[in-house]
């Protein structure tokens, strides 16, 4: 029992240090209304809410299944034969997992038009803080699709390569098409929700970044410190931000004021990318005279 003990402990230290610089998350079991929506239905678009965090690249989702295994030996080793073991096993779900994600399928239709079928699905997302059980972010999320914003589009033309624009278009086109048959209608749908999903979680768990230089000739471009590691991409937009402390009573608060915002022009490896300056708030100039402290908040 102590080997079995050992292998669980190292596996599991293993898995957090190199999940450490990711946002740990594990996924409670989807719920739905079993007489309107099939089994196989709610399996395919869990499947996809987890996939959608997932290749973001900032997650580290736990298996709710291991967790499970590392509890049961917290227990045992509670036990007498245990007692004088130095070896222990920390909080699994603190230790794995900083947020757990609740998934509701709202409503699922698959219809018949004149020129195929089209299916649409509505599901609710709520994430829900580990340690406290506090309910931080909750959301009802389509799978309709949502044209990028101008702004979004104009950056990608000017900074994505020719090759990286006819894949985003061919991407776009094929999410607005009618199928022929249902089940491809269902899997349309499901990559619209992906899209959508990634918006969410896009919002709600942003990463900060660290400008590790600005370049000595053009003031607005700059270098940070993450790359496809994590997946920034060419094209890609990103806020910048004025980082300031408040002392409310015995609290002290971060205040992000953007400021401006960036696009990712070159995605050099795993690590660093090189962001330009695209449009800014009054601040920024005032900001950037005085030296104060500059963050990047990915969107």
């Amino acid at each position: 029992m102590r080997t079995k003990l050992s292998l669980l402990l190292f596996l599991f230290t293993n898995f957090y240090m190199l999940a450490q610089d990711k946002i740990g998350i594990a996924f409670i079991p989807i719920t739905y209304d079993e007489e309107s929506v099939s089994n196989s239905d709610a399996r395919m678009i869990h499947e996809s809410v987890i996939n959608s965090f997932v290749k973001t690249k900032r997650f580290a989702v736990v298996d709710r299944e291991k967790l499970q295994a590392l509890e049961d030996e917290k227990k045992l080793q509670r036990t007498e034969s245990f007692i004088d073991s130095k070896q222990t096993i920390q909080d699994g779900v603190s230790r794995g997992a900083s947020y757990l994600i609740a998934t509701n399928i709202l409503s699922l239709r698959h219809s018949e038009v004149k020129r195929g079928w089209e299916s649409m699905l509505q599901v609710q997302v709520k994430v829900l803080d580990v340690s406290t059980g506090e309910i931080i972010a909750t959301e009802n999320i389509t799978s309709e699709y949502i044209e990028p914003s101008k702004m979004i589009m104009d950056a990608r033309e000017k900074f994505a390569s020719k090759k990286e624009i006819k894949a985003m278009e061919e991407k776009n086109k094929k999410m607005q098409e009618i199928k022929m048959h249902k089940e491809d209608a269902f899997s349309v749908a499901l990559d619209r929700l992906d899209e959508n999903m990634k918006s969410f979680s896009n919002v709600n768990f942003p990463i900060t970044l660290d400008i590790l230089s600005w370049d000595a000739k053009n003031r607005n471009l700059f270098m940070i410190a993450a790359g496809s590691g994590i997946g920034l991409s060419q094209g890609q937009l990103l806020d910048v931000v004025h980082t300031t402390e408040a002392t409310i009573g015995d609290r002290t608060i971060t205040r992000n004021q953007k400021i401006a915002v960036a696009c990712i022009i070159k995605v050099e490896d795993a690590n660093f990318s090189e962001a330009l300056i695209i449009s800014t708030e009054k601040a920024y100039k005032k900001v950037r005279e005085s030296n104060g402290a500059i963050k990047i908040l990915t969107k």
